[in-house]
């Protein structure tokens, strides 16, 4: 079996659970491309001649794989043996000449055994990242990238909010934007963690995707960075009279009056640095479609702070037909208004117009 041109030895699951033996996911291709291009803007930045990766929870291996062409050091490591197997197999195949490490360990053992290593950590595990955080903190360098994936998205998303006080000391609110709400409580956690060991953990590319959410960011230690980025945890006000939201704490809504429903807290500031996606955009192969498709989308909207907007959910307030995305995008973008698509819906759009002007543009239309 072959991804992006590298051989692994797996089986082939679209719907993996924690017994599964050693699988393979190609529900996950767009999150390895992605990831691998982020690694290599990364490294390029920072300058370094040593770039060690850790692939933790690494299974069929296919990550670490695709990131051996960026790294001077790749750490596999799986809890199962029979993946260590496996591992072993496509390090051979795959002709991987870097310096190889293959462990069979708990995760978390082998990121505490390593404080302040890694110039790379992803974390891509079943359900919540959460049970890593500490651990890669302590892994992490004074200057690293970390990239986590979230799985229970129906938790932050409102689904299941007792779970998501729970597990995460946030409110969440189920709406039109709940994937981009629980994005921001999942930044909001790792931020917070990494805080407690004065790192400051910043937002590099994040984004949803089907069933789950991937957030991407640089690890610095700093307790200067961490102090000023603590101004970006908040709340979020929502109207779910008029569908009016602010990133701020507001008990009524600004546009009728209402009472409002209160998210957070979470991440209040943008969730991927444009410079960062730009670089991206100039790395990431052409024949990616799907992937350049969807990077182009992160990229457009990450200057945009408020949530995005969902355009059936507005017309049907108004009682009014669909319009054309384009045609809304053209028009409120000839007011001045920023505006663009946004990656988390097709139907979505995301300014920092007033709803009211928004409204007043879908009532023309």
């Amino acid at each position: 079996m072959e991804e992006r041109g590298h051989i692994l030895h797996a089986t082939k699951d679209e719907e993996p659970s924690k017994d599964s033996n050693v699988f393979y996911n190609p529900e996950m291709i767009l999150n390895r491309d992605i990831s691998t291009v982020a690694a290599e803007v990364f490294k390029q930045k920072i300058d370094t001649e040593e770039f060690h990766i850790c692939d933790p929870l690494s299974a069929s291996g296919i990550r670490g794989f695709r990131y051996a062409k960026t790294g001077t050091q790749i750490h596999f490591n799986d809890a199962n043996p029979k993946a260590v197997e496996s591992i072993k197999k496509g390090v051979k195949d795959n002709k991987i000449k870097k310096t190889v490490k293959i462990t069979n360990k708990d995760a978390n053992v082998l990121l505490s055994e390593n404080r302040n290593r890694f110039h790379l950590i992803d974390i891509d595990p079943f359900g919540p990242f959460t049970n890593y955080l500490d651990s890669t903190a302590r892994a992490a360098n004074h200057q690293s990238l970390v990239a986590l994936t979230a799985t229970d998205n129906a938790v932050t998303a409102g689904t299941y909010t007792k779970t998501c006080k729970r597990r995460y000391a946030s409110q969440p609110v189920k709406n039109s934007f709940m994937h981009e709400t629980g994005l921001r409580i999942y930044l909001k956690e790792a931020f917070q963690n990494f805080a407690r060991y004065d790192k400051s953990f910043e937002p590099k590319i994040c984004f949803h995707e089907k069933h789950y959410t991937r957030i991407i960011g640089r690890v610095t230690e700093s307790k200067k960075r961490t102090n000023k980025n603590l101004e970006n945890i908040g709340h979020l006000s929502y109207c779910p009279q008029c569908r009016w939201r602010k990133l701020e704490k507001t008990g009524k809504c600004e546009r009728c009056g209402e009472k409002t429903r209160i998210a957070g807290p979470l991440w209040t500031g943008k969730i991927s640095d444009r410079r960062f996606t730009e670089h991206m955009l100039e790395k990431i192969p052409g024949e990616w479609i799907k992937t350049r498709e969807k990077l182009e989308k992160i990229h457009d909207e990450s200057e945009i702070l408020t949530p995005f907007y969902d355009v059936h959910k507005l017309a049907s307030q108004l009682k009014k037909p669909v319009p054309k995305r384009e045609k809304i995008i053209g028009k409120l973008r000839d007011t001045g208004y920023p505006i663009s698509r946004t990656h988390f819906t097709p139907t979505g759009i995301r300014t920092d117009a007033p709803l009211e002007d928004i409204l007043n543009t879908l009532k023309n239309l």
